[in-house]
């Protein structure tokens, strides 16, 4: 019998959703907005690389998983005053099924990856949702994104962070209902061994969406569930094998989440606040809890947006007023967090890394 894992500290009562404000100190920039043409954005994913701020997402014509889907990046070099125009990194496929989906941005060594998924698309039937990466490089004299290789059976859904012993790990799915992590060869990111983490018939996984936090001792998943909190699991040889999914005592809503460590040894996840009132939909929160510095367990709630999001500008499939799926950075001081905003919009939040003492 799975028995409840313990990441929000015990000693922490939860707080309350309206007992939560956000930072004195925070402020939100509209990035892009979705357009005739590419009237759906989402999953979008942030970096820094080379002094610039890259931010990557996918585009579809009118609706999600659909065909014509592109992944597209911008980059601004003077602290948001301007972007450059929106180019692809993944072009739209020719292919009757087959469509890119999720991107995860990653910047080492002064070279510049993307991690692009492809699935299915929409509607999708449960003997072909799939799901590769495709490998891109960035070319910074170019400016163009060259094609690397790929890592079938995995789809990318957290940046690749690294391990202890120098691999990097990187959270994903496969199928929509396997939860997985991709290892590197070391600092080989052509080559990638795809791992399991184990789950059960009984398991109410939704999407499989897995981020993770990698510290010295362990890496921790954290899984997506049909339930009202999150799945998480443990490796304790870099990723290579994982202990069954077991249900946690942090309530969320069912939504991709996004994880990692600051540069204070602070573990944080970015996640969609479970309702506790009528009328309030499952993700008009998002929020980022964190531990206290080198501890597991989190203790402290931060509010990137509270509230109602704007309203759909245009019609399309599984689109509804939301904050949701992020993607955070830290860089000099601050930490900043993409997010789609009623799938049309990519809408960035800025706020100091002091928000997040405990």
């Amino acid at each position: 019998v799975n028995t409840t894992a313990s990441i929000w500290a015990p000693d922490a009562p939860f707080p309350r959703i309206p007992e939560l404000r956000q930072p004195d100190r925070i402020s939100h920039v509209v990035i892009h907005r979705g357009v005739e043409g590419f009237r759906f954005l989402h999953e979008s994913s942030i970096v820094h690389h080379r002094g610039s701020l890259f931010v990557a997402w996918n585009n579809s014509p009118i609706a999600e998983s659909e065909k014509g889907t592109v992944v597209r990046w911008i980059c601004s070099d003077d602290d948001f005053a301007s972007w450059s125009s929106p180019a692809a990194i993944a072009p739209a496929l020719d292919h009757e099924t087959v469509v890119w989906e999720s991107c995860q941005l990653l910047s080492v060594e002064e070279r510049l990856w993307a991690f692009v998924g492809q699935v299915h698309s929409q509607p999708r039937r449960s003997n072909e949702t799939g799901g590769r990466t495709v490998i891109f490089l960035f070319d910074d004299a170019a400016r163009e994104w060259r094609e690397q290789g790929s890592i079938d059976g995995f789809h990318p859904l957290n940046r690749p962070q690294q391990t202890a012993s120098g691999n990097w790990a990187m959270g994903g799915q496969f199928n929509l209902v396997l939860p997985r992590v991709a290892v590197s060869r070391g600092r080989d990111f052509s080559e990638w061994d795809v791992c399991e983490i184990p789950s059960a018939p009984s398991d109410c996984v939704n999407y499989a969406e897995t981020s993770l936090v990698v510290s010295a001792s362990v890496m921790t998943a954290y899984v997506r569930s049909a339930t009202a909190a999150a799945y998480v699991s443990e490796s304790h040889d870099d990723g290579r094998s994982w202990g069954p999914l077991r249900i946690s005592n942090l309530p969320m809503s069912s939504s991709k989440t996004c994880a990692g460590v600051l540069s204070t040894g602070q573990r944080y996840l970015a996640f969609n606040m479970k309702p506790e009132a009528d009328g309030v939909h499952d993700r008009d929160v998002l929020a980022m809890a964190v531990a206290a510095p080198g501890e597991h367990l989190f203790r402290q709630i931060v509010i990137i947006r509270k509230g109602k999001s704007p309203s759909t500008r245009f019609t399309g499939f599984v689109k509804s007023e939301q904050w949701s799926y992020p993607s955070v950075l830290e860089h000099d001081g601050k930490v900043y967090v993409t997010y789609s905003v009623t799938k049309e919009d990519c809408c960035l939040s800025i706020l100091s890394l002091d928000a997040f003492s405990v």
